[in-house]
């Protein structure tokens, strides 16, 4: 009786102090099944210049930056996922972590200095609420063609022009 209670304690106790864990794979479903919920920022590292693709934001002031908040739906936020997929950005998932960017799959870091262009992809999942991913991308060819392709989705030409310009 003496183990069985002991044993039952354990296991409460157990569950009652464990978290759940950012596993790669998880997240990585989370944000392949996010069109519903996905927000897009495309941040130029050093430069306050960024591109925000937002989906169910109130856009209170269009006129006084047209790019910070660009509408999108969950049919362009798929087609946003397939381009990411297609350039190969979704191979690799940073978090922020005191102040750094780790990746969920190994201990490699990135500072946004060290990059062309960054993406803050903010996304609602079922395990861990809210979740912000970032995918850094480090060649300035794979960056202009990034931003060529999203500018197809979104038409939003002078946006995207300057953010390629900027690069």
């Amino acid at each position: 009786m003496k183990t069985l209670i002991f044993a039952i304690l354990f296991l409460i106790f157990n569950k009652s102090f464990s978290q759940k864990t950012l596993d790669f794979d998880k997240i990585l479903v989370e944000l392949e099944n996010s069109s519903e919920s996905l927000n897009t920022t495309l941040i130029l590292p050093n430069s306050d210049f960024y591109i925000g693709i937002t989906k169910d934001v109130i856009v209170e002031n269009i006129e006084l930056n047209p790019c910070i908040d660009i509408v999108s739906d969950a049919k362009k936020n798929e087609q946003v996922i397939g381009i990411l997929k297609k350039h190969n950005l979704l191979d690799k998932l940073y978090v922020e972590i005191q102040n750094e960017y780790a990746d969920l799959s190994s201990d490699q870091i990135f500072k946004p200095t060290e990059t062309e262009l960054y993406l803050e992809l903010l996304f609602k999942t079922k395990d861990f609420g809210i979740m912000i991913c970032f995918v850094p991308v480090f060649e300035k060819k794979q960056a202009k063609e990034l931003i060529c392709d999203l500018d197809k989705i979104f038409d939003y030409k002078y946006c995207f022009k300057k953010l390629k310009r900027k690069i």
